[in-house]
């Protein structure tokens, strides 16, 4: 990497040193006010991103929890 580069990732940890605490910060915010339909809405929504043909642990892990939270919207 040329000085340039170095100079253009040091500005970019900089930035993040500033930036990534107030992002984190309206992350948790937002979580706090979800409501429980909110929460279980954004929940399947990511655990519909699963494809059956990832590489990996082939998604055994993630096809439990759709199971687990499955029960859960069941009641």
């Amino acid at each position: 990497m040329d000085a340039d580069g170095r100079d253009a990732m040091r500005q970019w940890i900089e930035n993040w040193k500033r930036v990534g605490p107030v992002l984190e910060e309206e992350r948790w915010e937002r979580l706090r006010t979800m409501s429980d339909d909110e929460a279980q809405r954004a929940t399947g929504d990511l655990l519909d991103l699963w494809q059956p043909d990832w590489r990996g642990d082939d998604g055994e892990a993630l096809l439990l929890h759709q199971r687990v939270f499955g029960r859960v919207q069941a009641r």
